[in-house]
């Protein structure tokens, strides 16, 4: 079957149908989802679905990605906005609240290889929120990006002195278990928060948290520019001939 016409057939079946006839549909389609399995009044524009016992999505949410699992119990509140070549990923329990946006560019041309949003158990992002998944999130078990406002970035830009020229740096962002990330917070592109981790509110984090503890802002204070990727060791530069602008990869 051609691959626009079964998209546009799972999504009806999901807009419109009960959910139990949708799910049976769904699987004559290729998708992998449970009776049990429950849709609310939503768009959703997935290649592969995959959801286990309980797992539902809610109300007016918008989804155009590549892969959705969702395990057993897992759910996706309402009025979610998630679009691009992105892997989705919810482990038990774990869930996206309401009205939050995950965004990726198009391959290829802004996107380099393949990334996801990945939630352990009981993980959850809870509501208003904005993850830029340029390259792939992970959040540990049982892990929360807590009240409103959060942004996690995968990348970020380097300006030249003079001029027009930049170049991109992407980086995946790791939160392992049991992190709690309070509002506001902004979570810098290729960092590491170790479990334990405790973020306040309102806080900037830019380097890696190794240790379990409680994180805050500090005064601001003035840090040298980034050397030039070519003399630095953590850059590898992306060869992806179709990219329309300079960027390398943290490794």
């Amino acid at each position: 079957m051609n691959r626009k016409i079964r998209l546009l057939l799972g999504a009806l079946c999901i807009l419109l149908l009960p959910s139990p006839l949708a799910a049976r549909l769904l699987n004559l389609l290729g998708h992998r989802v449970c009776a049990t399995c429950r849709f609310g009044f939503s768009v959703v524009l997935v290649e592969h679905l995959a959801m286990q016992s309980g797992a539902r999505i809610g109300h007016l949410n918008a989804l155009k990605i590549r892969r959705l699992l969702m395990r057993q119990d897992a759910y996706i509140g309402r009025a979610n906005f998630l679009h691009g070549p992105i892997d989705v990923v919810l482990a038990r329990d774990a869930a996206i609240g309401n009205t939050n946006k995950v965004v990726r560019g198009p391959a290829g041309v802004v996107a380099v290889g393949r990334a996801e949003l990945r939630l352990g158990q009981l993980a959850k992002i809870t509501a208003n929120h904005r993850v830029d998944c340029t390259r792939s999130v992970r959040i540990g078990a049982f892990s929360t990006l807590a009240g409103v406002g959060i942004q996690v970035w995968t990348h970020g830009y380097v300006h030249e002195m003079e001029g027009a020229g930049r170049y991109r740096i992407d980086g995946a962002v790791l939160i392992e278990n049991n992190v709690y990330i309070g509002a506001a917070c902004v979570i810098s592109m290729g960092v590491r928060i170790a479990a334990g981790v405790i973020v306040g509110a309102g806080t900037t984090v830019a380097r890696d948290l190794d240790e379990p503890g409680l994180y805050v802002s500090s005064a601001i204070r003035q840090l040298p520019r980034p050397a030039a990727p070519g003399g630095r060791g953590d850059l590898l530069a992306a060869t992806d001939a179709r990219l329309c602008e300079r960027v390398y990869m943290k490794v």
